[in-house]
């Protein structure tokens, strides 16, 4: 395989893709399994789907880190035709076609002068989960989606899928062609209660420049397999918490195939953020943290993935959390892991308390603390463009500790955090923004304005010398009263 020299660290996003293209266009016809039989059929009862040229549109990349430390270039494929497993309608199956997104992985082998490339294709269960490719990658799923992942080889040899509901990894799944007489590789005594098995049609979906309509071609039957995983992680994988091709297999283990062209191991899809079943199974609680994530400012911080390309999924709970310096549980509290994860724990009391606002306010400000986080272990760079980057000064006037990101937030991006949950409460609850407005209007004769939703944060950076001095400015009486008189006319209503 001829070899051009990979990119180096501190080439621009264009070299890098250049580095990609050129080495994929060198090597592409190497890059196919041995021979084992016929598509459809083999004597191991893989999934093995008709192979078809593959045309990366080089202008639309993801860049991401595996956990492990593996460099991924993400492209889109300009191809007019994909497999998707069949609905059983055809109206149904060209929907799906539409919004299911179809990608080439490209995984840079840690110590060999290679790229090893993968197939990636996104089936959303429904149209709420339609997602642009810039929305949506492999380490980047949104804890609104539904539907499918699914990983093949560059020649299409299903490798394995992962089922996501909301943005959780519920089951893996392996799929494997219908033997004749009903043979099925996986037998009995390898299902478990965790287990369960459906019989699908594949089909391929093309465009027909000649007749210019959509066609379709029926495939082959197949079983799948699909065994639930636990937590947000998941579990089941092989060494290292990869999977690994092996064909023929119930499921991926560590390994790999042998030949020119070596599947890599890949990890589980990375989930932007996990809520946990203490707030989804609430459906007040549920119905906030959808209209949450619907904020721009706070889905970006959500992310995690903008940043160097590293990932740092967040788990969002509803527990007890730390007391605070006047030795009250504090509104919530955010971690690092040991992993690089981190974990919000939001005041298990919010539920019966808390208005909708105050609690999505709560979530907002502990997202800001991990977004400190991301930026102090990136040299202060942050994927959102209206975060001031000066978090240097900060860190050695005050440690890297809760007082430093508290007096940030206070000193730095307080005007942001009021403006942004301001727009969160106009736009997303309107009809309690209405209200509220009419209600407050012997305080805010113009209208509510920015200062309340800043007031609603003032009461969290108690401790810092930017609270001691609101408390000697003009703004504290007005602080004092829309806390004392105002924050209680926000209802706990919130509807889809």
């Amino acid at each position: 395989m001829q070899e051009p020299e990979l990119p180096q660290p501190g080439q621009t996003a264009l070299d890098q893709t250049t580095q990609v293209r050129a080495w994929f266009e060198a090597n592409k016809g190497s890059l196919r399994l041995p021979e084992r039989g016929s598509n459809f059929r083999t004597e191991s009862q893989e999934l093995i789907l008709p192979f078809f040229e593959k045309e990366p549109d080089w202008d639309q990349v993801h860049h991401y880190f595996f956990p492990d430390g593996r460099e991924v270039f993400e492209f889109n494929l300009e191809n007019k035709e994909i497999f998707i497993p069949s609905l059983g309608e055809q109206q149904q199956d060209e929907l799906l076609m539409r919004r299911s997104i179809q990608n080439i992985l490209f995984v840079k082998h840690p110590t060999e002068a290679r790229y090893d490339p993968l197939i990636v294709r996104y089936y959303p269960d429904a149209e709420n989960s339609k997602r642009d490719f810039k929305d949506i990658n492999y380490q980047m799923i949104d804890e609104k989606w539904s539907g499918t992942v699914d990983l093949f080889t560059y020649d299409e040899h299903f490798f394995i899928g992962f089922e996501i509901e909301k943005g959780r990894i519920l089951a893996t799944r392996k799929v494997e062609v219908t033997g004749e007489g009903g043979r099925r590789g996986m037998g009995p005594e390898q299902l478990d209660i965790r287990c369960s098995v459906t019989t699908t049609d594949w089909i391929q979906i093309y465009f027909n420049y000649e007749t210019k309509r959509l066609e379709t071609i029926t495939l082959s039957p197949t079983r799948s397999y699909s065994c639930a995983v636990g937590g947000p992680q998941g579990e089941g994988s092989g060494a290292g918490g990869n999977y690994a091709y092996l064909p023929g297999d119930s499921f991926p283990r560590a390994g790999g195939a042998l030949g020119s062209y070596n599947p890599p191991d890949v990890p589980l899809p990375m989930l932007r953020i996990y809520i946990d079943s203490s707030i989804t199974d609430d459906p007040r609680l549920s119905c906030i943290v959808d209209k949450l994530a619907l904020s721009e400012f706070v889905s970006s911080i959500a992310e995690f993935t903008k940043t160097k390309g590293q990932n740092s999924p967040v788990t969002l709970i509803l527990g007890e959390t730390t007391k605070g310096i006047d030795g009250k549980p504090s509104n919530g509290t955010s971690t690092g892991n040991s992993d690089g994860t981190f974990t919000i724990v939001i005041n298990k009391d919010a539920k019966a308390l808390w208005s909708s606002l105050a609690f999505a306010k709560s979530i907002f400000h502990e997202l800001v603390h991990v977004e400190i986080w991301r930026a102090l272990e990136n040299g202060g760079i942050t994927p959102l463009p209206h975060f001031p980057a000066n978090l240097d000064a900060f860190d050695k006037l005050y440690g890297s500790n809760e007082n430093a990101h508290h007096s940030y937030m206070a000193e730095v991006l307080m005007p942001t955090m009021g403006r942004e949950l301001m727009l969160l409460h106009q736009t997303h609850f309107p009809d309690e923004f209405k209200r509220f407005n009419a209600e407050v209007s012997w305080a805010y004769s113009k209208g509510v304005s920015v200062d309340f939703y800043e007031n609603l944060f003032w009461g969290g950076m108690e401790g810092t010398k930017a609270y001691e001095n609101f408390k000697n400015s003009s703004k504290f009486p007005n602080y004092q009263r829309d806390i004392r008189d105002l924050k209680d006319l926000l209802t706990k209503g919130c509807t889809s």
